[in-house]
């Protein structure tokens, strides 16, 4: 756990100095991230501020509503624009940045995260563990600023909701319904953001959610649930990784599971795979990707394991996994 060097009325005061930021999402940007990014990106523009948004990947087709055309590929940034500031949210550690690293030594940097597992990689760190969201964090930093428009309002509800799984998931907090609650009185319209962000699948997306549900096998008396999908099986069902952004949650919704592990080996680098993992309350998923130099929540993390085949994966996962079961 780390220890916070700059507070919350701090960071305000120094967007406030700064005229040219830059703003990082993390590598596979998701809702929280980047509501994060252009909920803060509108506050500084209104003040008249020069910010650009970016991240090492692409923006999804389904998240594209949260962000304008001011978002960058880190090779896109015009060479002539010098940032003052630049700023990451929802970033655990510096490996999360992937190509937009070597923007943090462009200026004086600043970090904003809510993740229990990160480092403190900016020369400004402030990380909030218990807050649901990245966005419940910028939500205090606005009114701070003193900057809440009808926009921003819509875009930390969509962050908050994202994060949370429209607010099912076990980091739900008092403070996360009040916040939400705020937001839903300015007349943020909730069902059509849930819609977009839980709704509207694809053709490939439910595609997606079948293989995955045929992948599913069962460890540790049932107490473990894993879905892997290799490289192999998305060229054989014609599936981008875009359309594997759903199945996250499969393993850890089946009754008397714990610890529910998802696998997805990545089409650019063969043999690595890339996992996330849910737990019920009592199971530390964080625990066992941080042996794989992962992390994140007690309850939902990641990680990188690399391995050359499904059988020494499995094998991996189920040594790292089984001594956190209870």
């Amino acid at each position: 756990m780390t220890e916070n060097n700059i507070t919350l009325e701090l960071i305000a005061n120094k967007l406030k100095e700064k005229k040219r930021i830059i703003i990082i999402s993390h590598v596979r940007p998701d809702g929280d991230t980047l509501a994060s990014a252009f909920a803060l990106k509108s506050v500084l523009s209104d003040l008249g501020k020069t910010v650009i948004c970016t991240s090492s990947d692409k923006i999804s087709d389904r998240l594209s509503f949260l962000c304008d055309d001011n978002f960058f590929l880190p090779d896109e940034i015009p060479a002539d624009f010098n940032p003052d500031l630049v700023v990451s949210v929802d970033v655990a550690s510096i490996s999360m940045l992937g190509n937009c690293s070597r923007l943090i030594s462009l200026a004086e940097s600043i970090k904003i995260d809510h993740h229990l597992s990160n480092d403190n990689f900016a020369d400004y760190n402030y990380t909030e563990h218990d807050s649901a969201s990245c966005s419940e964090i910028i939500f205090d930093l606005v009114n701070i600023m003193g900057q809440m428009s009808d926009k921003v309002c819509a875009l930390l509800y969509a962050g908050i909701s994202f994060d949370t799984g429209c607010f099912k998931h076990s980091n739900v907090t008092e403070g996360t319904h009040k916040k939400a609650a705020y937001l839903v009185s300015r007349g943020v319209n909730t069902s059509e953001i849930n819609q977009k962000l839980f709704g509207n699948k694809t053709k490939k997306e439910i595609l997606a959610l079948q293989t995955a549900y045929n992948s599913l096998e069962f460890y540790a008396d049932g107490k473990i649930a894993i879905v892997c999908i290799t490289n192999d099986m998305k060229k054989e069902k014609n599936l981008e990784d875009d359309d594997l952004s759903d199945i996250s949650q499969i393993p850890i919704e089946i009754d008397g599971v714990l610890l529910g592990i998802t696998l997805k080996e990545k089409t650019e680098a063969p043999s690595n795979f890339k996992s996330s993992m849910r737990s019920v309350p009592g199971t530390n998923a964080s625990a066992v990707c941080n042996k794989f130099g992962g992390g994140g929540h007690v309850c939902a993390a990641g990680c990188l394991i690399v391995a050359e085949s499904k059988d020494e994966l499995i094998k991996k996962v189920l040594e790292a996994a089984i001594p956190e079961i209870k």
